[in-house]
């Protein structure tokens, strides 16, 4: 037995130690893989950055020929300067804007640093092949051989007002500028990380680390090689040539290709950095392993002494009971839960046949529990898909009602407007005051027919006014108007504003309690008081029309009747609930109807939901 439970135990600790181990690598390798794809990501989203601020500025170049002033042969460069001022101050190109003839000869550059006549540049390489092939360029980094001064090339074709080339429009930024580094400060990194931006020379463009910014960083032809199959690469590089550097360091290396431009942007981090997490990880796990060992052997010792030899009693009083001798009492001597166990067989002994009986009976009673309960749940799911079903449809019949309204009101003025405007356009000479009086009348008459809408929707009455004011506007507009007489009181809330949740739900429960009276209730008197103290908030709205069986009418909406009568009033009663309060209908055939609602009040300030 002792042997049994050493061996157990420590096989135990075994397969839980084996499996820790085997958790513990497949974490440390999702860790690392985390980490990479977190660096690789980074760079997509600085790329796609660096490619959207390149296409904009290309199409600033562009937006050159699409303004239509592009004129070579009018000996006027008013326009085209112009132009090249609105491009100017919108772009990134630092060093200024310039266009040239399709023969490479400078036409005009702005700003205007040098006279911009007898200069030819189809010497520059990324200028010939422009005029070469004739699409966009996005060059690498360009030593000028007059200045020596190291810029970026973009350019496009530039085209007159009738869309034929005419030579190229093309901007000048210099890597040094403070703008190229400060996109790449903004992003969130660690003190040893940096980010360059590199062309497919190998020269730094830019750098979070300005002084990278034009040095030479592709060796073995790395970042070249990645650039030309424009895939994204994660690798490692040794830091052994780089001058900043006292001693040999491995970096991880992020690298994703531009779209827009034969450029790349790599990220770059110490190796301990990025695996620092995956190191401790490792630490841990090795600490837990050890300390999995230490506690199997304690544990197998402590389980040795104390278990074995109670248990054998046990074992022995179990027996006895199983062979049907149960007069003699389970005697072993413990205070742990060996003890207890030994006093529960003892119990067992002698209640052991009415506890079978105890949980037949027990058996019985919950499956008759389960049943019912399941026969509850099952309804309970039908009334909520029927009630559902039915707040769908009514939400499709007011979507219906309003697309109604739009499509028999307002598109028929908006119409009626431009078929007024057309003929104003056919025949300029016939407008008239009286014309322009009938486009007047119908432009009023779409106003307010989306303002009738608007109002339906939400009333600006209630968010600038309050309450009060708000059902006076219902009561106006659905009762009033068909001449129904309306009787409004209200009691200790004159010109008092609630908070906003209050106030929009009371609006919608009243709102559909006067709707449902012009509807359906034929009444010729209304009646409606608002009262509030410091606790609570009444109203109540009754009518003497023609009244309704309130059980029958809530029944035939919960079982899902084809008619949707008595959805209004449950969500009534809903709206109610949610303010923690309660609302009343009382009704009958031919005695009217009156809808009792009381809320509890609530601190300002809270949000409407």
């Amino acid at each position: 037995m002792r042997k049994r439970i050493t061996l157990a135990v420590m096989l135990g600790m075994s397969i839980i130690l084996l499996s820790l181990g085997i958790v513990s690598y497949y974490i440390i390798q999702e860790n690392i893989e985390d980490s990479l794809n977190k660096k690789l990501a980074l760079a997509r989203l600085i790329r796609t950055n660096i490619d959207n601020i390149i296409k904009d500025n290309v199409n600033r170049l562009y937006d050159i020929s699409l303004s239509g002033s592009v004129n070579l042969e009018d000996n006027d460069l008013t326009p085209e300067r112009e132009a090249l001022n609105t491009a100017y101050r919108y772009s990134i190109f630092t060093d200024g804007i310039f266009l040239l003839d399709r023969e490479g000869n400078v036409i005009l550059n702005y700003p205007e640093k040098i006279p911009s006549t007898d200069i030819n540049l189809l010497s520059i390489e990324p200028i010939g092949r422009m005029i070469a092939t004739g699409k966009p360029v996005v060059s690498n980094v360009y030593v000028t051989e007059t200045a020596k001064r190291k810029v970026l090339f973009v350019l496009v074709p530039l085209k007159d007002k009738n869309g034929s080339p005419v030579g190229i429009a093309g901007g000048e930024i210099d890597p040094t500028n403070p703008n190229l580094t400060n996109m790449l400060k903004h992003t969130d990194i660690g003190q040893n990380t940096f980010i360059d931006i590199i062309d497919s020379n190998g020269i730094v463009i830019a750098s979070s680390r300005p002084s990278r910014t034009l040095t030479y960083c592709d060796y073995n032809k790395f970042f070249s090689a990645i650039i030309s199959s424009k895939k994204e690469r994660v690798a490692t590089c040794h830091q052994c040539h780089d001058s900043e550097k006292r001693k040999k360091s491995t970096n991880i290396v992020a690298f994703v290709p531009l779209e827009m431009a034969p450029w790349g942007v790599s990220i770059q981090e110490p190796r301990d950095d990025v695996f620092a997490s995956s190191i401790q990880l490792k630490k841990a796990f090795a600490a837990l392993g050890i300390i999995f060992i230490g506690t199997a052997f304690i544990l197998a010792i402590g389980i040795s002494r104390s278990v074995v030899n109670p248990i054998k009693e046990v074992i022995k009083a179990t027996d006895r009971i199983a062979k049907g001798d149960l007069s003699k009492p389970v005697t072993v001597q413990a205070s742990d839960e060996i003890g207890v166990l030994s006093q529960s067989f003892e119990i067992m002994r002698g209640k052991l046949a009415e506890s079978i009986e105890s949980i037949r009976n027990y058996n019985l009673e919950l499956e008759n529990r389960v049943r019912e309960r399941t026969r509850k749940i099952k309804e309970s799911r039908q009334m909520i898909q029927n009630l559902l079903n039915k707040i769908i449809s009514s939400e499709e019949e007011e979507r219906k009602r309003i697309a109604r309204n739009l499509h028999d009101e307002t598109i028929q003025d908006l119409s009626a407007l431009l078929m007024k405007i057309d003929m104003c356009k056919l025949y300029p000479e016939q407008i008239s005051a009286n014309k322009i009086d009938d486009i007047r009348k119908i432009v009023i008459n779409t106003l307010d027919g989306l303002n009738t809408i608007i109002q339906n929707l939400r009333p600006s009455l209630l968010d600038d006014l309050g309450l009060e004011a708000a059902i006076k506007w219902l009561l106006n507009i659905h009762l009033g108007e068909k001449g129904i007489n309306v009787f409004y009181n209200i009691i200790g809330a004159d010109n008092k504003r609630f908070s906003p949740e209050i106030e929009i739900r009371l609006f919608r429960i009243i709102q559909e309690a006067i709707a449902n009276i012009s509807r359906h209730a034929n009444a010729l008197n209304v009646f409606v008081i608002l009262k509030a103290d410091n606790n609570y908030i009444s109203v109540d709205v009754e009518d003497d029309g023609d009244g309704f069986d309130v059980n029958t009418l809530f029944q035939q909406t919960v079982h899902a009747r084809k008619d949707f009568r008595g959805l209004g009033l449950l969500g009534m009663k809903e709206r109610a609930s949610l303010m923690g309060g309660s609302m009343e209908i009382h009704s009958a055939p031919d005695c009217g109807t009156r809808v009792s609602l009381k809320v509890p009040m609530k601190a300002e300030g809270e949000e409407d939901v």
